[in-house]
């Protein structure tokens, strides 16, 4: 091997090992030894992601860290149930969503409709009242798209990669991702029309950006966060643990399972119906050959003749 080869080699292992390991990789460790390193990595990749779906959904700091706080409690206890392979921002960012409505909720009943107005992240002034008319439905919107759209959108413009890097995690053509990105983008666009939102779609994604990453996660709640969730994910009761997240994240958790069950249970009476569709065309094949059968000879061979004519 020439000096020239064995220098490539070295480099190329050297950017490997520099490169930060995967969401699969970090998974499995924490999945396998409940590795605090590798779970805190997770919070540190995501945080800003999930508390920015937290602030735009309560408007509320208190509200928007317990929020966020429940949704790595509800990864910690799911995370061996995640396929590594695809992207977890996705998955983080749905459910960040429903948890901060369960918070919502929750505070919605306990002020008894006191408005609380804070002013979560710093916009520019001539887009002040744009971003402010958008931040409350934006996520609602988003949530709703199916997920091959929603996927796209929140690894561009809420995690800030690019189409390559996103096409890449989605394990898509990159030839089919500008095309796949355009669709996602015009259908978002015209959920937030129908509520008044006219935006044109370099304005609309453009604010979207730009406010995306505004959310800061204090080293203080990232560690927080990681201790609670690894106590959590135990089953243990401790200090580490806030009675109300944990309370939030036990009822997040019961949401999924629920419809997960109710996913399996149409599921199940799909399979039954086709299985049924399937013996009765039998029985109806079966029936309809033997009306058809000759009862003299092999089809095609004349009848005898009736000697009485």
């Amino acid at each position: 091997m020439s000096l020239a080869t064995m220098e490539r080699h070295a480099s190329a292992s050297a950017e490997t090992s520099a490169s930060p390991p995967p969401d699969g990789q970090l998974l499995e460790r924490y999945v396998a030894a409940r590795d605090e390193t590798a779970f805190a990595a997770l919070v540190e990749r995501y945080g800003t992601l999930v508390l920015g779906v937290c602030q735009r959904v309560l408007q509320h700091s208190q509200d928007a860290e317990d929020a966020f706080q429940a949704t790595f409690l509800v990864l910690a206890r799911r995370a061996a149930t995640l396929d590594g392979r695809g992207p977890l921002g996705n998955w983080l960012y749905a459910v960040a969503y429903r948890t901060a409505v369960k918070v919502r909720q929750s505070a919605a009943r306990r002020r008894a409709r006191e408005l609380q107005v804070m002013n979560m992240a710093t916009v520019p002034a001539g887009e002040e009242k744009e971003w402010s008319d958008l931040r409350p439905v934006l996520d609602r919107e988003l949530n709703q798209l199916p997920e091959k759209y929603r996927a796209p959108l929140v690894l561009c413009y809420l995690e800030g990669k690019t189409q390559e890097q996103a096409a890449r995690e989605l394990g898509w053509p990159t030839g089919s991702m500008s095309r796949r990105m355009n669709r996602a983008r015009d259908l978002l666009q015209k959920r937030l029309a129908r509520r008044g939102l006219a935006f044109s779609t370099g304005f609309l994604f453009l604010l979207v950006a730009k406010n995306a990453g505004a959310a800061i996660v204090s080293p203080a709640l990232a560690g927080v966060t990681t201790k609670a969730a690894l106590v959590f994910a135990a089953g243990q009761a401790g200090l580490a643990v806030s009675g109300e997240v944990a309370a939030i994240a036990d009822e997040v958790l019961r949401s999924t399972t629920m419809a997960m069950s109710g996913k399996i249970g149409k599921l199940l009476v799909i399979v039954a119906l086709l299985g049924l569709i399937g013996l009765m065309s039998g029985a109806l094949v079966h029936e309809v050959q033997g009306l058809i059968q000759p009862n003299n000879g092999a089809c095609g061979t004349p009848a005898k003749a009736d000697p009485q004519k």
